[in-house]
């Protein structure tokens, strides 16, 4: 493969026009700058998109929560839900 390409660069022509070089340069310049531009907008428009689903998803907790408010039952306050009172009863 390496060898190939060495016989395709020693079969070139030695005079080799140089006169496009800095055109063809710049031309490869530009295509890196819109590329890195075009990856900044898309990293860009991910972030707000991340932002507006966050924001979003806690807006929707919070309606849920307020709709429903927690027992106070769930409350671990007592003695009730230890698990040898679960297992074998409230003792006294």
């Amino acid at each position: 493969m390496i060898d190939q390409d060495i016989q395709a660069l020693a079969n070139l022509p030695v005079d080799i026009p140089l006169d496009r070089l800095e055109a063809d340069v710049w031309t490869g310049v530009g295509k890196l700058e819109a590329a890195r531009r075009t990856g900044r907008v898309i990293t860009s428009c991910q972030a707000v998109a991340l932002v507006v689903a966050l924001l979003g998803s806690a807006a929707a907790g919070a309606a849920t929560a307020s709709a429903h408010p927690a027992d106070k039952d769930l409350a671990l306050t007592g003695g009730g839900l230890a698990p040898s009172n679960l297992l074998l009863g409230k003792m006294p």
